[in-house]
């Protein structure tokens, strides 16, 4: 095993022969992954959208997030039941967050213009912004067909959140791993993805209050730290290459001083424990809402199977990502979980049993 300092020390590159890690992902009880049958469909009318809007928009780095690591695979895995015209607006607003992740990352030009990407949000014209910016008023104007004025308001507040945060998340570093966490829940996009879940299939449900808040709370937790930790861990060549301190690995060791073997085992037990606390609470939800008058355990059942596909769709896409792993890297989740992670300074590549 090739050691690496800890984050005080200048950071090395990766070696030319990789630095191997081993993993425990949990494995087994999540659904496979799914995929949307209209998926081809999809994609061409997601990329004719964007390939008609991005031709003046800048490097082609940016409009590779199109082709490569798109909303498109992520979204067709996550609601593979959903209505075909309703997921592409979804599509449509998980790749426009793709790029806007990048473009507005750091103290970037991007990042300095987050009021106007709020007033955007809340309804303003775009006219007279960067390609970024006008990008974004021509999406939402897309995105919103069709979407109910409760989910679009909860759309809006996500979106506002992730933008305001990227404006200031680099000059405020963490200290611990639950502030971390808390950052991340308003950076990452999280809450929105309950929006596509909902809107995706058509419910209309309330889980803000009465008996199921606080289990609704407890369940959506357990969600978002998975999701985060398994794109933490399995986009971490990525990151440790551009020296990025907004993931859990980063910070457990800086933190925690641990080693970065030490750091990855703690991140899969976290993992582990996130996956049982999503069947427990989905559990006590169904129970809930079977014993209330007027609960919908039909509806609920969907919205529980879709976080299930979600998660298992997340951790699958996570593992064949180009942009995280590069050419020739990646994993397919069909083979079952990788036991070993190879980083090398182009490619991060996985071994199962031997």
């Amino acid at each position: 095993m090739v050691s690496i300092p800890t984050a005080v020390d200048p950071r090395p590159p990766l070696p030319q022969d990789g630095l191997v890690l081993t993993l425990a992902l949990p494995y087994g009880r999540l659904p496979a992954p799914g995929d949307h049958p209209d998926r081809e469909r999809l994609r061409q009318r997601h990329d004719a959208w964007f390939r008609e809007r991005t031709a003046g928009l800048g490097p082609e780095q940016e409009r590779r997030l199109f082709g490569q690591c798109e909303g498109v695979s992520l979204m067709c895995r996550v609601l593979p039941g959903a209505d075909a015209e309703r997921l592409l607006g979804i599509c449509l607003a998980a790749s426009v967050l793709f790029l806007l992740d990048d473009a507005t990352d750091g103290d970037s030009d991007e990042a300095s213009q987050a009021d106007r990407y709020l007033a955007v949000l809340a309804g303003a014209p775009a006219d007279g912004g960067s390609a970024h910016l006008r990008l974004l008023g021509q999406t939402l104007a897309r995105v919103r067909q069709g979407v109910p004025d409760r989910l679009w308001a909860r759309f809006v507040a996500g979106f506002s959140e992730v933008i305001a945060t990227a404006a200031v998340k680099s000059a405020a570093p963490v200290r611990d791993y639950p502030g971390y966490l808390a950052v991340r829940r308003a950076d990452a996009a999280f809450d929105l993805v309950g929006v596509a879940i909902e809107h995706g299939l058509a419910l209309d449900l309330d889980l803000g209050a009465g008996p199921e808040q606080e289990s609704a709370a407890a369940l959506l937790d357990a969600c978002f730290e998975h999701t985060i930790l398994v794109n933490d861990l399995l986009s971490y060549r990525k990151e440790y290459a551009a020296d990025e301190p907004m993931n859990a690995i980063s910070v457990l060791r800086r933190t925690r001083g641990l080693e970065l073997q030490q750091a990855v085992d703690l991140l899969c037990e976290r993992l582990a424990a996130a996956e049982d606390a999503f069947f427990s609470e989905a559990a006590r939800l169904l129970a809930a809402a079977q014993g209330r008058p007027g609960g919908d355990p039909a509806g609920l059942r969907a919205y529980l199977d879709a976080w299930s596909l979600m998660l298992s769709g997340n951790l699958a896409w996570s593992l064949a990502c180009p942009r995280y792993h590069g050419t020739g890297g990646g994993w397919d989740w069909a083979q079952g979980a990788p036991e070993r992670m190879a980083l090398y300074p182009d490619r991060t590549e996985f071994a199962g049993r031997s």
